[in-house]
């Protein structure tokens, strides 16, 4: 069950899955140096080594129709708002080839975990079941979204990733009432004969 801190909980997931599995690789830790160096701000705002931003949110289509959940007996939950994160991932040390490594290593970790369940997600998500999906973009696409963000820095090497599905629950309910009885109509029905 998740609730409106949804968003920020795959956040602090990607962080922690990236950092528990880059801390102990002697080639990348030195480069990222700790935790706190992998951001979830915008690359333009940032002096950190690696910038997860959170670039566009959007409605789940496939499960926007689901049907009401059962609280109880005399009541229904509305479904969840089901999302699609989609993240901008940008490697920043001021060196290409630290760069590459990063992006290489990040790359890596998505693919290895892309469904992520269990004790990898953040508290209200756990229960969850959450798929990393490599998002590629067109050149061109990846230079609107760094043209809206930066005004003083140019395109940065750049991998985007869909989480999904993210559901924050509703609080709707409605009252239901169970069917006691039930009246049937009779109905005549008159048959003509041709002679």
């Amino acid at each position: 069950m998740s609730d409106y801190n949804a968003i920020s909980d795959v956040g602090e997931t990607l962080r922690k899955l990236l950092w528990d599995n880059i801390k102990d690789d002697s080639h990348v830790s030195p480069i990222i140096g700790s935790e706190d160096q992998i951001t979830l701000s915008s690359p333009d705002e940032s002096d950190k080594k690696l910038s997860l931003f959170l670039y566009q949110v959007t409605e789940n289509a496939y499960l926007k129709n689901e049907e009401l959940q059962s609280l109880n007996t005399k009541k229904l939950k509305y479904p969840p708002l089901t999302l699609s994160l989609f993240y901008l991932v940008t490697p920043h040390t001021q060196n290409m080839d630290s760069d590459h490594i990063i992006l290489g290593k990040v790359m890596q970790i998505f693919h290895d975990n892309s469904i992520l369940k269990g004790s990898i997600l953040h508290e209200n998500l756990v229960g969850d079941e959450l798929r990393l999906i490599l998002s590629p973009l067109s050149m061109e696409e990846l230079n609107k979204i760094w043209s809206v963000m930066s005004k003083t820095k140019t395109y940065k090497l750049s991998v985007c990733y869909e989480v999904t599905p993210v559901a924050i629950d509703s609080m709707r309910e409605r009252e239901v009432k169970r069917v006691t009885e039930r009246e049937l109509e009779k109905y005549m029905i008159r048959v003509e004969k041709d002679d």
